[in-house]
């Protein structure tokens, strides 16, 4: 998750942030009972022992990052980006699934899969998603590698931003 934490980075670095500030974002982080680990310049990320997880190698955890001037196709490039990335770094993809559909009636994508390298014994449930009103979209990463344990709350959390 490090990793992703890495690229999800690299790949926002040439998007500005959004008019929506991070106070009028209503998203439910206690469902996972993690903790706020960082703020990587607006990319505010979660882990289940907070800021200690950071110097781990692939702590699991979630994050988001509002940004501004995004279209659909634009935020579902950004999460296909990730998953090229993993992709190249030499995971194995499986179990994909995408979906469009709405939240609170505003436009919604998500894409999920399992990430794995079995050279590494390394298996990391991901799931991906965002969520745009009026062009102005919340970008939301997480990676379990509790073998699924932490998997449905960070659904449950991403479902329960209100914008």
């Amino acid at each position: 998750m490090k990793y992703s934490i890495a690229i999800l980075l690299l790949v926002i670095s040439n998007i500005s942030f959004g008019q929506l500030k991070l106070e009028d974002l209503q998203i439910d982080t206690t469902i996972t009972g993690f903790h706020l680990a960082a703020d990587f310049q607006g990319t505010i990320v979660y882990t289940k022992n907070g800021p200690s997880d950071i110097q781990t190698q692939n702590p699991t955890a979630f994050a988001f990052t509002i940004m501004e001037n995004l279209s659909a196709k634009k935020a579902k490039k950004q999460l296909y980006k990730l998953l090229s990335m993993s992709i190249k770094a030499g995971y194995t993809i499986s179990d994909k699934i995408e979906k469009d559909t709405t939240l609170n009636g505003n436009v919604c994508y998500y894409l999920s899969y399992k990430e794995t390298n079995l050279q590494y014994n390394y298996q990391n449930f991901v799931f991906n998603a965002f969520v745009i009103k009026d062009k102005t979209a919340v970008i939301f990463t997480s990676g379990d590698l509790d073998n699924r344990r932490y998997y449905d709350k960070f659904k449950k959390t991403f479902y329960s931003i209100k914008i």
